[in-house]
């Protein structure tokens, strides 16, 4: 496969068209300058950027693109009877299409916060409904073998061969071809035999977090989950209560959902904080609280496509009933999400080290054969570790000294300034999207779970482009910005409207101001400019005592030389270089009339040339220390107070 950028008004195109263009290849390794190897472990070997105009020739009739038209056509109708508030969960959940999911930040970083995100990844799940529903109406197994395959794999072209999916669906026909064959279905050798046939067609698959996830959940409950159901169901069997039919269905209904979500987290948990750096605590709760409604929103959600293709006001009737249980779990997810801790970020050594100690506790015991009662003791011992790292993580987090810390989110800004109980940041955003998961992951690592002030300099994505989400995520005080009316745009307009949804202060930096906090005094100078969006941001400077940090975003030689006239700026000891090391930034007369001592570059890859050799020359010759976060990581500077 070929990945194809198209720049410029790109044609409309069809499953089976055949194109033709000129474009300049590279092999799909490295995303943003970093070394990659996710485009191979989804079979893609080539990225391709066109270069000139695009012939298209009408679309082939083969069979062979049915299921992609079938998926365009389901995902049309699934637009037209459901609203746009629950068209991207439907989408996603029928067929594994998450671009529109993406868009909703709320329900998006609340699936992935609380460990619930699989259920949107098309996988074991899907089929089992797919044969379960198959089974309600084919008793017979060769019957049911017979229509089943060829559905499950039309169903696995649709939603294009993922690794989850394909994996899921060997297994279940495994499953549905043995009795034919006279044989034993054993689910791990099913398991082993998929993966073989996937790193067969594509070796590079193996380095795939989607597959990775997907075989480790569903070998963690071949496993684990029997035995744990089986040893509470043992132990509630004594109880007099549980002997009555209703209670005994009802709680065998949670033990069921809580044992399969233990077992999956056996072995995803480990491989979650490696590959994404965090692990939820809330998921075994969120999946107990949801799996049943995702059954029914399924079954629904699929009814109602049916319906919409016979009759569609009968399709528009049956969608707002498969929205119900769409709102439920939205409402439940983004509920858990709000928890403090409902997740933990890597980035924190003592999760690290708690992470080990559980995995220490559950091998010896498993070494030493505890009976699963005894299991509590190394359990307790977890949970007050953990208690006792969050609690230590927020004693030393506000007892800190007062920093300035600008983070590695690639090519763009985001500075977090902070002073015992006082957090602020400035700016947040970056040109690869990740800035809000690196400014959250910051935060709470450090026991931060509130942001007193959110800065922005100005609205371009590399500055703002994170502040949509981090607004969805982290309780903001208040928020203090530039003249939105001025430059307005869809990203200034969501920024505005989810600030007003929250309830979120808001101060419009029309003249200078000046706030204090604790040790710190934050001076906000408002725009100087009105020629572009650079020239209209905000510039602040943060001082503590005798030592002061400036930050200027966006700003240009001619604004810096107007900030120089008109406000009265103190020698400083920090500047966090303007436009990425831009060479129309950080000019001379700034440098010679501040005289920062240290001078931090947030950049990251880019094909802009920043920093600028000319900008890096200047740096060196006012004998400023030069650190960058594209070289050095995460950058942060204690506030040393001199006087």
């Amino acid at each position: 496969k070929t990945l194809l950028y198209i720049y410029g008004q790109a044609p409309a195109l069809q499953p089976g068209n055949t194109i033709a263009f000129t474009a300049r290849f590279k092999p799909a390794d490295t995303i943003s300058g970093r070394e990659t190897r996710s485009f191979y472990a989804s079979g893609i070997y080539l990225l391709a950027h066109s270069q000139g105009d695009i012939t298209v020739t009408d679309a082939a009739s083969s069979l062979l693109y049915l299921p992609a038209r079938t998926a365009g056509r389901l995902s049309a109708m699934i637009d037209r009877l459901f609203p746009a508030s629950s068209a991207g969960f439907m989408r996603a959940l029928l067929l594994g299409d998450t671009t529109r999911l993406n868009a909703d930040l709320a329900l998006s970083s609340a699936l992935k916060a609380t460990g619930t995100w699989h259920i949107v990844s098309v996988s074991g799940m899907n089929i089992a409904f797919l044969t379960g529903l198959l089974g309600l109406f084919i008793r017979k197994k060769k019957a049911l073998a017979a229509a089943a395959i060829p559905v499950i794999l039309f169903f696995m072209a649709l939603v294009g061969f993922t690794p989850s999916v394909t994996r899921a669906g060997l297994m279940q026909f495994f499953v549905l071809l043995a009795p034919l064959f006279r044989r034993e279905s054993d689910a791990v050798t099913s398991l082993s035999a998929s993966l073989v046939l996937i790193l067969l067609a594509n070796p590079f698959a193996a380095a795939g977090a989607g597959l990775q996830l997907s075989f480790a959940a569903t070998l963690g409950i071949l496993l684990f989950s029997g035995r744990i159901y089986n040893a509470v169901d043992t132990r509630l069997a004594r109880s007099f209560m549980y002997r009555r039919r209703p209670v005994q269905r009802a709680v065998r209904g949670l033990i069921g959902g809580a044992s399969a979500s233990a077992g999956a987290l056996a072995f995803t948990l480990p491989l979650t904080a490696l590959h994404f750096g965090t692990v939820s605590l809330i998921a075994p709760l969120a999946n107990i609280l949801i799996l049943w409604a995702v059954t029914l929103a399924f079954y629904a959600g699929a009814a109602a496509v049916a319906a919409g293709f016979v009759l569609l006001p009968a399709g528009l009737l049956a969608a707002r009933v498969a929205a119900l249980p769409y709102l439920y779990i939205a409402a439940v997810v983004k509920w858990l999400a709000q928890f403090p801790f409902a997740s933990l970020y890597t980035q924190n050594t003592a999760v690290v080290i708690w992470l080990v100690f559980v995995y220490l506790a559950l091998i010896v015991s498993a070494a030493l054969r505890v009976h699963m009662r005894n299991l509590l003791i190394p359990a307790s011992a977890s949970l007050m570790l953990l208690c006792l790292i969050l609690v230590l993580t927020a004693v030393f987090g506000f007892g800190a000294a007062p920093a300035v810390t600008a983070l590695d989110v690639g090519q763009g800004q985001c500075v977090v300034i902070a002073d015992g109980g006082f957090t602020a940041v400035v700016d947040c955003g970056s040109l690869n999207g990740d800035a809000a998961e690196t400014l959250a992951a910051h935060l709470q690592s450090a026991g931060r779970l509130r942001i007193d002030l959110l800065i922005l300099t100005h609205y371009h994505k590399d500055h703002a482009g994170g502040v949509p989400e981090i607004l969805e995520r982290i309780p903001v005080g208040c928020l203090a910005l530039p003249d939105p009316s001025i430059d307005a745009g869809p990203l200034t307009d969501r920024i505005i409207s989810l600030a007003e949804e929250k309830n979120i202060r808001r101060i419009v930096v029309d003249e200078n101001l000046a706030l204090t906090a604790d040790r710190l005094t934050l001076r906000l100078y408002a725009p100087l400019g009105s020629a572009d969006e650079n020239e209209r941001g905000l510039a602040v400077l943060c001082s503590n005592g005798a030592f002061d940090a400036l930050i200027t975003g966006d700003m240009s030689a001619p604004i810096e030389r107007r900030l120089l006239a008109t406000a009265v700026l103190p020698d400083i000891e920090l500047l966090v270089v303007g436009h990425h090391g831009s060479r129309h930034s950080t000019s001379d007369e700034l440098l010679e009339t501040l005289r920062p001592e240290i001078g931090v570059i947030s950049v990251g890859y880019n094909t802009y040339g920043h920093p600028s050799q000319i900008t890096l020359r200047r740096l060196a010759g006012a004998g400023v220390t030069i650190y960058r976060t594209d070289h050095n990581g995460t950058v942060t500077i204690p506030l040393r107070n001199a006087a």
